[in-house]
């Protein structure tokens, strides 16, 4: 490993948005991360800090992934790219941007992420938490940092902390008004997502609804109703066609997702891939994925591709001093201080609540 002499912060730079080719996806996540973390990292030491997004055109990083493989940026490009193992062209080009960086990412795509771990850069990597009817948003963090689980321990989110955040968050939904579309025996929610969801990509594809038809008409089959719940952003999308259109005992619903689940008829919760599918069964219903979930969330583990558990508060000094030190980088003396927690922070920084709203209405 390559003394560090700066830290890169970055993420899915090589990202596209699906209706617009040649324009990221992701430099607003990245960007947001580089100037939540800037100023703890600026308290810490006086190594550079920049942000590496997408830059556009052919005179990027991404520019030359792409043209390395023979494509030009876009979407279907980025789906092709996103889990491939990298190339020593590739890894060439990686390395002659980030050798003897840090870097502290938002989403790092699996071929970026596999080039990090073969050359020795060190990387830490967040997520947004699947479990986020809390009282504000978790992180997911993993790293290929020896030790790094050991400097973030204080900030570790266990999985009984959020089974007792699972019931509390019943307790209040449970005082809305009953919805008369859940009444039935043995009910199932089918929750969609957004057709450009990173978590549906499998084998350089984006999953086919043709290759679940048998599953759909199975789950159907196994309850009385099927309360189909579209993503808000993705109401149309294939999966939602066809169940709605095949299957006789479905519903198409536009009720929150969170209040569909407070109603005892309702057993299990289905998605190809969706985070909601995690989060029912820290609310008392059965969750299953119809396809892989590609990641594993846990208490104990940030290594191996397995991301840890961890509060919000990564903005902090004390979150970094610690893996600073871990990679030979000599830290300043600073302030021990907490910035005074408030209920959703990171959602309105986001300006996103992924439904979590309810909680917060009267």
């Amino acid at each position: 490993m390559d003394s560090i002499n700066r830290i890169i912060v970055t993420g899915d730079f090589l990202r596209q948005r699906k209706t617009q080719a040649g324009v990221s996806s992701q430099d607003g996540n990245i960007n947001w991360l580089y100037h939540m973390i800037r100023p703890s990292i600026r308290l810490l030491c006086d190594l550079p800090i920049v942000s590496l997004t997408y830059e556009g055109g052919s005179d990027g990083l991404a520019g030359d992934i792409y043209a390395a493989n023979g494509k030009k940026p876009c979407f279907e490009s980025w789906v092709e790219l996103y889990g491939k193992k990298p190339s020593r062209k590739e890894m060439g080009l990686i390395y002659g941007r980030f050798a003897g960086s840090l870097v502290i990412a938002f989403e790092l795509p699996e071929i970026i992420r596999t080039a990090f771990d073969i050359l020795e850069i060190p990387y830490v990597d967040i997520t947004i938490h699947p479990v986020r009817f809390m009282d504000d948003l978790l992180f997911g963090v993993r790293s290929n940092i020896a030790a790094a689980i050991e400097v973030m321990s204080e900030f570790i989110v266990f999985d009984d902390e959020i089974r007792v955040y699972g019931g509390l968050a019943m307790a209040t939904l449970v005082r809305l008004p009953r919805l008369e579309v859940c009444v039935g025996e043995n009910v199932a929610v089918f929750a969609g997502q957004t057709t450009d969801d990173k978590v549906l990509i499998k084998n350089g594809k984006l999953l086919d609804v043709d290759e679940f038809i048998p599953r759909l008409q199975e789950l159907c089959g196994n309850h009385e109703k099927v309360l189909v719940k579209p993503h808000p952003m993705a109401a149309n999308n294939d999966f939602i066609l066809a169940l709605t259109r095949l299957f006789k005992n479905t519903v198409l619903v536009k009720d929150n997702f969170y209040h569909l689940l407070s109603h005892e008829q309702i057993s299990t919760v289905y998605s190809l891939t969706s985070s909601t599918s995690i989060e029912a069964a820290h609310l008392y219903k059965r969750g299953v994925h119809l396809s892989d979930y590609p990641y594993f969330f846990c208490e104990h583990s940030c290594s191996g591709g397995a991301f840890l558990s961890v509060r919000p508060q990564i903005y902090l000094p004390k979150f970094w001093s610690g893996i600073l030190n871990l990679l030979g980088v000599e830290t300043k003396r600073f302030n021990s201080f907490c910035v005074e927690a408030v209920p959703n922070r990171m959602r309105m920084s986001l300006r996103s609540y992924w439904g979590a709203d309810i909680f917060n209405k009267i």
